[in-house]
């Protein structure tokens, strides 16, 4: 093969990678915005394909099938949070408040700034046909023991506090709060940033 070959052929595969990751950015796109809108028992593979503008033979040749699809953005999206509170742990070793506060904001910021895919998690973390992996379980339940671990130890969190209830009102609260409070049922409010210091109040209140 000559040089003029070898670049000619390295060009199409780099042209054919970036196609196939805006084809898979579509999909995942699609695939949040059509479960938020029909729910992920009504949405089938056709429906998601037709969204994101792609074949359905080329979907099923990336993807096994819908739920493999969703366990594929569901992790991505755990996998982030954890990542996140990983981090923000790292910061914080002295007291549980800043990290559950600036989790907390970043949870608004991104209703904020991703409403479709903040609507797409939330669905899930309700549908009682989907079912977290061993993977991410373990995860969630070693994070948990070390936040419980600093907040024990610095008067946060009452060392009867559970590991299930950390998970929930640090992982899912806050999730919860956003998704009721945009639907504005009582016509009071919507969600704002200004909501950080009263949900962080709430949850170390509950967990003391």
């Amino acid at each position: 093969m000559n040089i003029y070959s070898y670049i000619c052929r390295l060009k199409n595969n780099r042209m054919a990678r970036k196609i196939d990751n805006d084809k898979i950015a579509r999909i995942k796109a699609a695939t949040m915005k059509t479960i938020v809108e029909n729910g992920i028992e009504a949405t089938t593979i056709a429906m998601i394909a037709k969204n994101a503008e792609v074949s359905g033979g080329y979907l099923y040749r990336t993807y096994k099938g819908k739920q493999d699809l969703i366990n594929e953005l569901y992790y991505d999206k755990v996998n982030s949070l954890y990542k996140e509170l990983d981090f923000l742990l790292a910061l914080n070793q002295t007291s549980v408040r800043p990290l559950i506060e600036s989790f907390i904001q970043n949870r608004v910021i991104y209703f904020l700034n991703e409403p479709i895919a903040s609507k797409f998690f939330y669905q899930l973390l309700h549908n009682e046909n989907f079912l977290a992996s061993d993977e991410i379980k373990f995860k969630s339940s070693e994070l948990m023991k070390r936040i419980k671990n600093i907040g024990v130890n610095s008067g946060e969190i009452s060392p009867s506090t559970t590991i299930y209830q950390l998970h929930y009102h640090i992982l899912i609260y806050s999730v919860d709060y956003i998704n009721f409070t945009r639907k504005n049922i009582f016509g009071e409010q919507e969600v704002t940033i200004n909501d950080v210091k009263s949900l962080t109040d709430n949850i170390l209140k509950i967990l003391k």
